[in-house]
């Protein structure tokens, strides 16, 4: 009876040795387990970078090793890589995601942020071609420490930061094996994207001080996307366009603490009287939008700073105003408070202060409700749709295809009127309303050569090129019958839009009605709009 006893004790004894001698036997270098004193093991330091195909071969299992140890032993995460450390590369320990579906709010932001980037001209001579490179960019979720590039590697991915921030550090040619911290980036910045264009080695190496997120471009994919609008560039220098596009110098923040849309607008107008270009690209306008925090604003400061950008404000907060005139002066940012002196004369012509409350909402009143059946009777109304119900309309806009006639209609859409629009082809009869409702008639008008470049981007949109409808001779000949039906009815408003934005068109259009005392629900139209934008 004793004996089973003694040969199950004995037994057990010797499995727990041999598991335990297993055990310490694998332990990775550098980590060793908990002992009896109960103290953690010491931090696992990086060794030197291991050859890069070892890594690429077992990231998953090296990854889960680490942590295990790391759990094993007690250690917290590290709220900063030591620089003298040599974390390991994101391609390396983690693996890079596959091109997934983007929303369209994700979308927007990468667009902005490569149009902003002033070294790569391409992004903003060529955004159409921005869609298929923001699909092709990569997701990444990487851990703090993680090593982006190595100073001395060839460039061969650039980053955006979505979350988190990243060092960029050089090698302390004194201290060998040593590095220093030369900059750091946060969210919404990009990183690494000067040596895709130059092809030199890394100037510096860029690793993560925090849990990461970053969205990457390779530069196989730059390049053939360089490649590509080099050639629609070539295309418009021969003569497609005569236009000369002209990037902002520096990139504007517009900041505010609600929509920002009043703010931008101001900004646009007052670059566009800059006449020394024939026309402004305006992607590097950064809108911050329901700006409310103090530490909001010293965000928007810092990268200001760290791009050169001069900001435009529109903030009624007292505190923050104040935090972003102090934060902005320490920091040298170029700063204009857009509505301030505005404001400041009309506190002083009715004798009391505003109220300062930043975000005040649209109010949704019968004024409000009136322009949303505006839009949607303009909505309905788009492109000839039923014109049994042209009865209704404010505004009927006619012209030839491409001149502008669906943007102008959501455009005065917004601003209170039912405006139905219709596209005159040649060898159509247009409808028999069109000639019922003569005074409500806006007739479009533009000249063949800025037709042609219109309809050939439109086209090259679609991949295709030497169709009729971008034919310079269909097109000549289709707006000399254009302008015989105009001039056959004398009292349509008849617009030119080759060299006017919607803002321009539809001011011709106010003072037209204006002028003839045109009333809109017992209102003068251009004195009293209904719109709220």
């Amino acid at each position: 009876k004793i004996f089973p006893k003694t040969w199950m004790l004995l037994s057990s004894c010797w499995l727990l040795l041999h598991l335990w001698t297993s055990f310490s036997a694998s332990s990775p270098a550098g980590i060793s387990p908990r002992g009896r004193s109960g103290l953690a093991a010491p931090r696992r330091v990086f060794p030197a970078r291991a050859p890069r195909s070892l890594h690429r071969h077992h990231h998953h299992h090296s990854c889960r090793e680490e942590a295990i140890a790391r759990a094993q032993a007690g250690e917290e995460d590290s709220p900063s890589p030591s620089p003298s450390h040599s974390p390991q590369k994101v391609e390396d320990l983690v693996p890079v995601s596959p091109a997934q579906e983007k929303s369209s709010f994700l979308r927007a932001r990468l667009r902005s942020k490569l149009c902003s980037l002033r070294e790569i001209i391409a992004f903003q001579k060529v955004p159409d071609g921005l869609d298929d490179v923001i699909a092709k960019m990569r997701h990444h979720s990487v851990p703090s420490g993680t090593r982006l590039f190595q100073q001395g590697d060839p460039g061969d991915r650039m980053y955006i930061i979505e979350s988190g921030s990243v060092d960029i550090v050089k090698e302390d040619e004194e201290a060998a094996g040593e590095e220093a911290r030369v900059g750091r980036y946060q969210p919404g910045e990009c990183v690494g994207h000067l040596s895709l264009l130059d092809s030199k080695p890394r100037a510096a190496s860029a690793i993560a001080t925090k849990e990461s997120v970053l969205w990457s471009l390779d530069r196989e994919t730059l390049q053939d996307f360089m490649s590509k609008g080099y050639e629609q560039l070539t295309m418009a220098d021969d003569g497609s366009s005569d236009e000369e596009m002209c990037v902002l110098p520096r990139e504007v923040f517009v900041l505010s603490d609600s929509t920002g849309e009043s703010a931008v607008s101001a900004v646009r107008k007052t670059i566009s009287q800059f006449s020394h270009c024939d026309a402004w690209d305006m992607c590097n306008i950064m809108t911050y939008r329901f700006v409310s925090s103090e530490k909001e604003v010293k965000h928007v400061v810092a990268q200001a700073q760290r791009t050169d950008a001069m900001i435009v404000y529109t903030l009624v907060d007292g505190n923050v105003k104040e935090t972003l005139v102090t934060e902005a002066n320490d920091r040298n940012v170029s700063l204009v408070d857009l509505y301030g002196p505005l404001i400041s004369k009309f506190e002083e012509a009715f004798g009391t202060k505003i109220r300062g409350t930043p975000g005040r909402k649209q109010i949704v009143d019968q004024s409000y409700m009136e322009v949303m059946d505006c839009i949607e009777y303009t909505r309905k109304m788009d492109d000839g749709v039923n014109p049994s119900r042209w009865d209704e309309a404010d505004l009927i806009i006619v012209g030839p295809s491409r001149a502008g006639k669906t943007p102008l209609s959501f455009y005065l859409g917004l601003r209170g009127f039912k405006v139905a629009n219709y596209p005159i082809v040649p060898g159509e009869e247009p409808p028999e309303q069109l000639f019922q409702f003569p005074d409500k008639v806006i007739a479009l008008t533009i000249k063949p050569d800025r037709l042609l470049n219109i309809r050939e981007k439109r086209m090259r949109q679609f991949g295709r090129t030497n169709t009729q409808y971008s034919s310079y001779d269909k097109i000549v000949d289709e707006i000399r019958q254009v302008d015989k039906l105009y001039r056959l009815n004398p009292t349509w408003l008849v617009v030119d839009t080759t060299n006017s934005g919607l803002e321009e068109t539809a001011a011709e259009i106010y003072r037209h009605l204006d002028q003839k005392g045109a009333t809109m629900g017992g209102d003068i139209v251009a004195r009293q709009m209904k719109g709220f934008i």
